[in-house]
């Protein structure tokens, strides 16, 4: 009785201890999973042109015949189609703006817009800025558009001209890509200076910042007219309506330039690919991928099932 007593003590402690510890070990383990997923699919940071340009390089090669100098002359006349008519909106947004800048800084102001004389007066305000978030979320797809064909220009013009003219041709298609001076491709002999590097560098961090301080420009002058008309609300309740409505559709305006223009992260499954190609070629070199890559990871599992801590999977009856 008196050695039973302890090996009782020893096995509720050793069972208290497992239970104690079987999230922890699930938590770990789950978290080594995720690491080692991170190792098999990276994330890469690719922009909108980027992600065009790659998938254009995976087209079936009966079809890069067609990539030609016409199919290029076509994206180069919608693009600039495009670019047009949100010039035209743009240039109809700005009116509006000055004229909402003159009202919130009570400055006597009329415009006119397609021919009509606009004042100040009682919703007046909530209406036009109400238009003008609509323009501006319309001016943000169609700069989606613009980045989706200024990508496969980008790629065409690879494709299509010398690799010598390249440089001079994308210079002249894709204008706003280019900042700073033509770097000479074909004399590997000539190269920019310490100087000139610091001046392109510093060229292109002050774009940057520009580019940066308009937009806080544009939020914070969009917000303070948005509260000015909340606690204003010359119409009531449509006021608030209205402050609302610019508000999302300005998130949304935001979330197309964030798309279209800036990096996005994406998953790289092309391990999965890997395996599926060599599947189909050497079956035996895909068991060596598929080991090499989810080796571990097994290994991992297994000691946590011997140890308890994972249920065994079962095993996959094949036909």
């Amino acid at each position: 009785m008196k050695n039973r007593l302890p090996d009782a003590v020893r096995l509720t402690a050793s069972r208290a201890t497992f239970w104690a510890t079987l999230p922890f070990e699930r938590t770990a383990f789950f978290l080594r999973e995720r690491k080692r997923d991170r190792a098999r699919f990276p994330r890469r940071w690719l922009t909108p042109q980027q992600i065009v340009s790659l998938d254009l390089d995976l087209i079936d090669d009966d079809d890069q015949p067609k990539l030609d100098r016409n199919l290029l002359d076509l994206f180069v006349a919608r693009r600039d189609h495009i670019k047009a008519n949100s010039s035209k909106v743009s240039l109809l947004n700005l009116s509006l703006s000055l004229f909402l800048l003159a009202t919130y800084f009570k400055v006597g102001a009329d415009v006119s817009v397609l021919g009509m004389s606009i004042k100040d007066s009682p919703g007046v305000p909530e209406a036009l800025l109400a238009i003008n978030a609509t323009m501006a979320l319309y001016i943000s797809s169609l700069q989606g558009n613009v980045a989706v064909l200024e990508g496969a220009i980008n790629h065409l013009i690879t494709k299509v001209f010398p690799e010598g003219t390249a440089n001079v041709v994308r210079a002249a298609l894709l204008t706003e890509g280019t900042i700073g001076k033509y770097f000479p491709v074909n004399m590997p002999h000539i190269v920019f200076t310490g100087f000139h590097r610091l001046l392109s560098n510093s060229l292109a961090y002050f774009t940057i910042l520009i580019a940066i301080l308009v937009a806080f420009v544009l939020i914070g002058f969009n917000v303070a007219l948005m509260v000015s008309m909340w606690h204003l609300h010359s119409i009531g309740m449509y006021s608030k309506i209205a402050v609302v409505y610019v508000a999302v559709c300005g998130a949304f305006s935001f979330l197309f330039m964030f798309l279209t223009r800036l990096p996005t992260s994406f998953t790289d499954y092309s391990l999965l690919q890997q395996i599926q190609i060599a599947e189909q070629l050497n079956p035996k070199h895909a068991d060596e991928i598929r080991s090499k890559a989810y080796g571990a990871s097994s290994e991992d599992r297994l000691d946590l099932e011997r140890q308890g801590f994972m249920r065994p999977r079962l095993p996959i009856q094949k036909e």
